[in-house]
């Protein structure tokens, strides 16, 4: 078994079933998301064999609104391992405000497809969580990508079936999930969109539990509150003085009752239809306002200094541009600032861009980097100074200044 050819920059998340990391492609020069599965799920068991079967199935799929799996393998520990593309993004709430209908609906009509699409190749999420949607820049603004596509925690709810536990978020999950996680549908994963809409709508979730069963029982049988959509001005934001103040959205509601329909079958039959329908309502409430072209700012600011000068013994070597990839230090030939030196790591550290931001890593190396004289914790990255400052990388021995430089 050949070693999984990323290394590990920072952890992403990690779960019952195993963990997330973001990492870097050294012979591409890009970011990648890599999930491993625990060390003791080994490469026969069934939820290794589940994993790779879903793994296979998401590779040969592309849509636009949904992470790419690229590959899978098993490396020298017997951990099955998947690489997905790298979104860089931010959260919904991040970017929408309560009571922006507009950008709701967007958000709305775009995983709404990608579910779509999902479902007629007869995958269901069964997670859906804001935590789970990213919006990454595009031409026009942002689009939503569903980043996480549950295929570990499809994994446990085989376990979580046979044991009787809950298998889901309990905020999100649908009534049938609540009653019965092995049988659920595509309704299950529309129902958890709903919540989302909801969510980012009026500011706050429509249920709200004090403890997981009374949760639950909300989900199987209250009625869905209404909205209480807070006033909003131009700006996105939301007056001081009228935080209190709501506006009435009956249409909306209606919407919202269907969309969290007790019963499966009473709900929107597609993303499609569900998105259409929000709009209609949203007019009809006066609550669709499309925003200027002055207002549509992009998620991150523009990188005034993107170019990476690297200065060894007080010498210019070479200048990288960060937007293209991260920059990877070390002695193996495929680094882009290789090393001669024995007591570095083949791969030791790394430059990279992420939010607008550019950060130095320390890729696990055998005796460490130092960065601005501070010690570089693995997995823990440092930004580096803002305004074109030079930046120092001592990696054991060798020192090397990296000038972050405007065009």
């Amino acid at each position: 078994m050949q070693a999984c050819p990323y290394r590990k920059i920072r952890p992403l998340g990690e779960g019952s079933m195993g963990d997330v990391h973001l990492c870097v492609d050294v012979q591409q020069r890009r970011l990648v998301v890599v999930k491993w599965l625990r060390a003791e799920l080994h490469e026969g068991s069934q939820a290794a064999i589940r994993f790779r079967r879903e793994a296979e199935l998401m590779a040969g799929a592309n849509f636009p609104g949904v992470i790419k799996v690229e590959e899978w393998g098993v490396d020298e520990f017997g951990r099955t391992w998947m690489a997905m593309e790298f979104v860089d993004g931010l959260m919904p709430s991040a970017v929408i405000g309560p009571g922006d209908c507009w950008s709701v609906h967007r958000l709305l009509a775009g995983v709404g497809k990608s579910l779509d699409d999902l479902h007629g190749l007869g995958v269901v999420h069964r997670d859906l969580k804001p935590e789970n949607v990213l919006l990454r820049s595009s031409v026009d603004g942002w689009e939503p990508v569903i980043i996480d596509l549950g295929i570990a925690k499809w994994l446990a709810q085989e376990t979580a079936t046979a044991s009787g536990s809950v298998f889901g978020t309990p905020h999100y999950m649908s009534p049938e999930q609540c009653r019965d996680t092995k049988h659920v549908g595509p309704a299950t994963d529309r129902y958890a969109v709903a919540v989302i809409i909801f969510e980012l709508l009026a500011g706050r979730r429509p249920f709200e539990g004090r403890t997981i069963p009374e949760l639950l029982r909300q989900h199987l049988e209250s009625p869905v509150p209404e909205l209480q959509i807070p006033k909003r001005v131009r700006t996105g934001a939301i007056r001081d003085n009228a935080a209190k103040a709501t506006l009435p959205a009956p249409n909306l509601d209606a919407f919202m009752r269907k969309a969290m329909a007790k019963e499966p079958r009473l709900r929107f039959g597609s993303g499609r239809e569900m998105a259409d329908e929000f709009e209609r309502a949203a007019r009809a409430d006066g609550l669709w306002e499309v925003p200027a072209p002055s207002d549509m700012t992009p998620l991150f600011p523009a990188l005034t200094h993107p170019l990476a000068e690297i200065i060894i013994d007080g010498e210019s070597r070479q200048r990288f541009d960060v937007r293209h990839g991260p920059l990877v230090m070390g002695r193996h030939e495929s680094c882009q600032l290789v090393l001669g030196s024995p007591r570095l790591s083949r791969l030791h550290a790394c430059v990279y861009l992420h939010r607008g931001r550019v950060w130095a890593a320390d890729l696990h190396s055998q005796n460490g980097t130092l960065f601005q004289g501070r010690a570089l914790t693995p997995g823990v990255p440092m930004p580096f100074p803002t305004g074109g400052q030079t930046a120092v990388f001592t990696l054991y021995n060798r020192n090397v200044a990296v000038r972050l430089c405007a065009h």
